[in-house]
Protein backbone atom coordinates (compact mmCIF):
# COMPACT_ATOMS: atom_id res chain seq x y z
CA UNK A 1 0.00 0.00 0.00
CA UNK A 2 1.02 3.33 -1.00
CA UNK A 3 1.39 6.26 1.47
CA UNK A 4 0.82 10.17 0.76
CA UNK A 5 3.46 11.67 2.59
CA UNK A 6 1.40 14.95 2.04
CA UNK A 7 -1.76 12.89 3.98
CA UNK A 8 1.03 11.77 7.11
CA UNK A 9 2.07 15.11 7.45
CA UNK A 10 -1.21 16.95 7.73
CA UNK A 11 -2.39 14.34 9.94
CA UNK A 12 0.67 15.15 12.44
CA UNK A 13 -0.08 18.65 11.75
CA UNK A 14 -3.81 17.82 13.25
CA UNK A 15 -2.76 16.27 16.10
CA UNK A 16 0.21 18.54 17.01
CA UNK A 17 -2.79 21.18 16.80
CA UNK A 18 -5.11 19.17 19.08
CA UNK A 19 -2.29 18.38 21.56
CA UNK A 20 -1.45 22.23 21.87
CA UNK A 21 -5.67 22.84 22.63
CA UNK A 22 -6.03 20.10 25.26
CA UNK A 23 -2.93 21.25 27.13
CA UNK A 24 -4.38 24.66 27.04
CA UNK A 25 -7.67 23.38 28.41
CA UNK A 26 -5.97 21.04 30.96
CA UNK A 27 -3.88 24.25 32.24
CA UNK A 28 -7.03 25.99 32.59
CA UNK A 29 -9.08 22.96 34.45
CA UNK A 30 -6.02 23.42 36.69
CA UNK A 31 -5.86 26.72 37.20
CA UNK A 32 -9.38 26.71 38.09
CA UNK A 33 -8.85 23.58 40.43
CA UNK A 34 -6.03 25.69 42.43
CA UNK A 35 -8.17 28.99 42.55
CA UNK A 36 -11.19 27.17 44.00
CA UNK A 37 -8.17 25.63 46.55
CA UNK A 38 -7.72 29.07 47.34
CA UNK A 39 -10.99 29.88 48.46
CA UNK A 40 -12.13 27.23 49.86
CA UNK A 41 -8.50 26.29 51.72
CA UNK A 42 -11.19 24.42 54.69
CA UNK A 43 -13.40 22.12 52.27
CA UNK A 44 -14.04 18.64 53.29
CA UNK A 45 -12.87 16.02 51.20
CA UNK A 46 -16.35 15.54 49.58
CA UNK A 47 -16.46 19.26 48.83
CA UNK A 48 -12.96 18.66 46.37
CA UNK A 49 -13.98 15.61 45.36
CA UNK A 50 -16.88 17.29 43.98
CA UNK A 51 -15.26 20.47 42.21
CA UNK A 52 -13.11 18.02 40.87
CA UNK A 53 -15.38 15.26 39.34
CA UNK A 54 -17.08 18.93 38.02
CA UNK A 55 -13.64 19.83 36.61
CA UNK A 56 -13.09 16.68 34.92
CA UNK A 57 -16.13 17.09 33.64
CA UNK A 58 -15.65 20.07 31.54
CA UNK A 59 -12.21 19.12 30.62
CA UNK A 60 -13.60 16.00 29.15
CA UNK A 61 -15.61 17.86 27.29
CA UNK A 62 -13.47 20.40 26.16
CA UNK A 63 -10.81 17.24 24.73
CA UNK A 64 -13.65 15.95 23.32
CA UNK A 65 -14.49 18.81 20.87
CA UNK A 66 -10.75 19.63 20.43
CA UNK A 67 -10.49 16.12 19.30
CA UNK A 68 -13.04 15.65 17.05
CA UNK A 69 -12.96 19.34 15.43
CA UNK A 70 -9.48 18.86 14.21
CA UNK A 71 -11.52 15.00 12.15
CA UNK A 72 -10.65 15.31 8.57
CA UNK A 73 -14.19 15.26 7.96
CA UNK A 74 -14.85 19.48 8.91
CA UNK A 75 -13.61 19.50 5.61
CA UNK A 76 -15.83 19.22 2.45
CA UNK A 77 -16.28 16.13 0.76
CA UNK A 78 -17.31 15.77 -2.46
CA UNK A 79 -21.41 14.94 -2.11
CA UNK A 80 -22.05 11.71 -0.23
CA UNK A 81 -24.32 9.51 -1.34
CA UNK A 82 -27.96 9.54 1.25
CA UNK A 83 -28.25 6.24 2.79
CA UNK A 84 -31.90 6.54 2.54
CA UNK A 85 -32.64 7.10 -1.00
CA UNK A 86 -29.15 6.85 -2.67
CA UNK A 87 -28.55 10.16 -4.48
CA UNK A 88 -26.24 12.54 -3.98
CA UNK A 89 -26.31 14.97 -0.99
CA UNK A 90 -26.19 18.62 -0.87
CA UNK A 91 -23.40 20.49 0.82
CA UNK A 92 -24.96 22.98 2.40
CA UNK A 93 -22.12 24.43 4.54
CA UNK A 94 -20.78 24.32 8.07
CA UNK A 95 -23.49 24.18 11.09
CA UNK A 96 -23.03 24.08 14.29
CA UNK A 97 -23.91 20.70 15.74
CA UNK A 98 -24.43 20.55 19.25
CA UNK A 99 -24.93 16.48 20.45
CA UNK A 100 -25.37 15.69 24.32
CA UNK A 101 -22.90 13.12 24.77
CA UNK A 102 -21.09 10.88 27.88
CA UNK A 103 -19.40 13.74 28.72
CA UNK A 104 -22.27 16.37 28.11
CA UNK A 105 -22.95 19.10 25.66
CA UNK A 106 -20.43 19.63 22.94
CA UNK A 107 -20.83 22.49 20.31
CA UNK A 108 -19.03 21.46 17.03
CA UNK A 109 -18.54 23.26 13.71
CA UNK A 110 -19.11 20.88 10.74
CA UNK A 111 -19.83 20.41 7.30
CA UNK A 112 -23.66 19.68 6.76
CA UNK A 113 -25.07 17.68 3.81
CA UNK A 114 -28.83 17.40 3.03
CA UNK A 115 -30.93 15.51 0.86
CA UNK A 116 -33.70 17.22 -1.15
CA UNK A 117 -35.22 13.88 -2.18
CA UNK A 118 -35.73 12.08 1.22
CA UNK A 119 -35.37 15.52 3.43
CA UNK A 120 -32.17 13.90 5.17
CA UNK A 121 -29.17 15.58 6.34
CA UNK A 122 -25.49 14.11 7.92
CA UNK A 123 -22.89 16.00 9.44
CA UNK A 124 -19.86 13.58 7.73
CA UNK A 125 -18.19 10.84 8.47
CA UNK A 126 -21.71 9.90 8.58
CA UNK A 127 -23.82 10.26 11.97
CA UNK A 128 -27.07 10.81 10.33
CA UNK A 129 -29.43 13.50 12.40
CA UNK A 130 -32.67 14.46 11.61
CA UNK A 131 -33.57 16.53 8.71
CA UNK A 132 -33.21 20.30 9.73
CA UNK A 133 -35.58 22.48 7.32
CA UNK A 134 -34.23 26.04 8.22
CA UNK A 135 -30.91 24.17 6.54
CA UNK A 136 -32.42 23.33 3.17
Amino acid sequence: MIQNPQSDLAAEARLAIAEREALVAAREIVHKAVAWQGVHPHATLEELEVELLQLRQEFGQQLAQVLLEQREARQPVPGPVCAGCGHEMQYKGTKTLQPTTMLGDLTLERGYYYCPECAQGIFPPGSGVAAHPQWS
